[in-house]
C-alpha cells in the first residue's frame, strides 16, 4: 500500500496546491494522519506539554523506526482553543505539502500554516481571518486561493472575510484586501 504522499507524488499531472483528502484517524481530542510509511501527524492535546503560557490543541510529528514512535516536533498550544482541523494541499510551491489547520471552538478564530517538506514540520503562523456564519464565524479555509510563483505561495480568499474574529479588533475587510504572502518559512500579510 502506498502511502499518503507517495500516492500523491504519482498524480504529477495534478494542479499545483490540490487539496488532499489523507485518511484521518480520530483520537480523543483530534485525529491522526498517515503522511509515509513512518511518520504520522497528529493533531490534538498532549497535556505533558502544557505550560502556563503555551497550552492546548497542537500539531505534532512522530517518526517510527523499529516499531518504535518518538515525536519529533510539536508546535505552540492553540490556547483555549478546543480544535485543529487541518486542511491539506499537496505540491504547493515549495512546501512538498501544505497543512492548513482551522483553531477555534463552537466559532473560528482564524487558522494555522504548516508545512512538510519530507522530513521537518514548519508552523509558518497563524492568519487571523474567518467568515459570517450563522450566528458564529465560520472557517474561511474553503474560501482560500492558494497561487504559488517564484518562492512564495499568493493566499487570498474568494468572499469577504473578518479579520481579527472573536476579537475587540475584529473588523470585516474585503475579499481584495486580504492577501497574504506563504514563504519557506513565515507568513506576512501584502
Amino acid at each position: 500500500m502506498l502511502s499518503f504522499l507517495a500516492a500523491t507524488a504519482i498524480l504529477s499531472s495534478v494542479p499545483a496546491c490540490q487539496e488532499l483528502h489523507p485518511q484521518a484517524t480520530p483520537t480523543a481530542d483530534g485525529a491522526t494522519y498517515a503522511l509515509a510509511e513512518d511518520v504520522r501527524l497528529a493533531f490534538g492535546r498532549d497535556e505533558s506539554l502544557d505550560t502556563q503560557s503555551d497550552y492546548g490543541q497542537r500539531a505534532m510529528l512522530y517518526t517510527s523506526e523499529r516499531g518504535v514512535a518518538r515525536r519529533t516536533y510539536y508546535s505552540s498550544g492553540a490556547e483555549d482553543g478546543s480544535a485543529m482541523t487541518p486542511t491539506f494541499f499537496g505540491d504547493c510551491g515549495r512546501h512538498e505539502l501544505l497543512i492548513l489547520a482551522d483553531v477555534g471552538n463552537e466559532s473560528a478564530w482564524g487558522f494555522r500554516v504548516f508545512a512538510y517538506d519530507g522530513k521537518v514540520l514548519r508552523d509558518l503562523g497563524e492568519i487571523p481571518i474567518a467568515v459570517w456564519g450563522d450566528g458564529n464565524m465560520e472557517s474561511a479555509i474553503p474560501f482560500v486561493k492558494l497561487a504559488p510563483h517564484d518562492e512564495v505561495i499568493d493566499l487570498t480568499f474568494t468572499t469577504d472575510v473578518i479579520k481579527d474574529p472573536e476579537s475587540r479588533s475584529q473588523q470585516p475587510l474585503a475579499a481584495k484586501d486580504a492577501r497574504y504572502q506563504i514563504g519557506l518559512t513565515s507568513i506576512r500579510a501584502k
